[in-house]
């Protein structure tokens, strides 16, 4: 005993706490609004193609590969972070609002590029200025990331239970787009409210923001290595998921003659359960280990998919096909959670001190961008590939299988306001995704160490 005891951690001022607490409701409203039902909107209202919705899907990834790029020495070396939060928001909600009145394929994918560019780096930018002005970091950010799921759920209550609340058929499909409005008018709002936000000068360091060559001798590691291909195959599955999530409600709630706007609000679902798994997840990977629960979450992808796959073919119990339906949304909590956001933890645990930033940015960008850019055309074609005009051309026709059950049909309105009666394989759709889902599972389950390395990887190795 020494004499000395450690100081208590000094807590957060409460007024400073508040204030970021409606940064993150504002910063993950801007997304909630547009981003459950978007697929939906083009589907219905501007009439795109499975593969057109595939190729805006990608498009949308572009910005996880390129903000880094276009973004990171500006902040890092030249300008307040919250200056920056400023202007891609406000650049952001003009591109939404154009977005709103835009209605042609090539113009909405330029703008979904461009608007993914300047949104991405925003959710980065505002972890990192809560975390500059936090006093106790660990027990705080928690709770006030905690809003932003908050924000991300409560624009489908509003868009659905207000202003879409009595539309039905065309004005409905049409009248979805509000939702873009509505991200416009928030990202504004927000880019009002960061100039008011603490003053957050950026960081000088000598240090470079990626280390290729480090990050490259990580992948000698097999447990890294297979952790990355991973990730990648189930970045595709969970950009399926986001791609054809929306549209599949719908579909059911056809099936059980429902009317009216719910898709957003039953998609909620998943952020609700999302946020008891992420308030769970730590005790898990202590007791259980990484592999187990990541496991779990390989797992939930391949059985949420199932689950719709099944779900689909009920034509005869709407109640129970609707039930296992928001079975599948709640699901997504465990597909987050106890994969992805535990793949960011162990790839953190892992990485030497010095080279933490780039395996972070090396895992984000290069793993789940690319796999969502990937998903995105992966998606679309598959989407595509279970569409059909008419029986005769449909896989299973094709194939001799005389079962018809999750074959649905529905109506699609092109541009040119000529409608067109088409088939829809949904069992096929989601049977695709399980398929993915699976060998990833496997893959990982075969050649991830079972008693993986919890220490920090050696690179300093000579090469003999």
């Amino acid at each position: 005993m020494t004499g000395t005891e450690n100081p208590v951690q000094e807590s957060t001022a409460k007024p400073l706490k508040l204030r970021l607490y409606l940064m993150m409701f504002l910063q993950y409203f801007v997304q909630g609004c547009y981003l459950p039902i978007i697929t939906l909107y083009l589907f219905d209202a501007l009439g795109f193609t499975a593969l057109q919705v595939g190729v805006f899907g990608a498009a949308l990834a572009v910005g996880p590969l390129l903000a880094p790029f276009v973004f990171g020495q500006i902040v890092d070396r030249h300008y307040a972070t919250e200056r920056v939060l400023a202007f891609c928001h406000f650049s952001g909600g003009v591109i939404m609002l154009a977005l709103f009145v835009q209605q042609s394929f090539w113009p909405v994918v330029i703008l979904g590029v461009l608007y993914s560019i300047l949104y991405v780096p925003t959710m980065m930018l505002t972890n990192s200025l809560t975390f500059q002005h936090l006093k106790d970091s660990d027990k705080e950010f928690p709770l006030i990331r905690l809003w932003g799921t908050i924000g991300f759920v409560i624009p489908a209550w509003m868009a659905e239970g207000l202003f879409l609340a009595h539309l039905k058929g065309d004005e409905l499909n049409t009248g979805r787009g509000i939702v873009l409005a509505m991200a416009g008018v928030a990202g504004l709002l927000m880019a009002g409210y960061c100039l008011t936000l603490p003053h957050t000068p950026p960081v000088k360091s000598d240090k470079k923001d990626l280390a290729p060559g480090k990050v490259l001798k990580m992948l000698k590691y097999r447990h890294f290595l297979i952790l990355v291909l991973v990730a990648f195959i189930i970045s595709i599955v969970h950009k399926f998921y986001f791609q054809w999530n929306s549209p599949f409600l719908n579909a059911i709630l056809g099936q059980g003659h429902v009317e009216g706007a719910w898709e957003q609000r039953i998609s909620s679902i998943g952020q609700v359960f999302e946020v008891i798994v992420m308030a769970v997840l730590g005790f898990a990977i202590k007791k259980y280990g990484f592999k187990t629960v990541m496991l779990v979450g390989l797992l939930s992808y391949m059985v949420r998919s199932l689950v719709f796959a099944y779900a689909s073919t009920i034509s005869d119990f709407f109640p129970l096909a609707l039930s296992l339906t928001c079975l599948g949304q709640a699901m997504h909590g465990l597909c987050f959670g106890c994969f992805l956001a535990a793949a960011y933890i162990y790839v953190d645990k892992v990485s030497p001190l010095d080279v933490r930033g780039s395996m972070q940015t090396f895992f984000g960008t290069f793993v789940f961008g690319l796999g969502m850019f990937a998903g995105g055309f992966v998606s679309g074609s598959i989407g595509d590939f279970f569409t059909s005009a008419g029986k005769d051309t449909l896989l299973r026709s094709q194939w001799n299988i005389q079962s018809q059950t999750g074959i649905l049909e529905f109506t699609q309105k092109n541009l040119s306001g000529e409608s067109a009666n088409l088939l829809r394989d949904w069992p096929g759709i989601w049977l695709s995704s399980a398929a993915i889902a699976l060998f990833a599972t496997i893959m990982f389950w075969v050649l991830f160490p079972k008693a993986e390395s919890s220490n920090r990887l050696d690179l300093t190795e000579k090469t003999p």
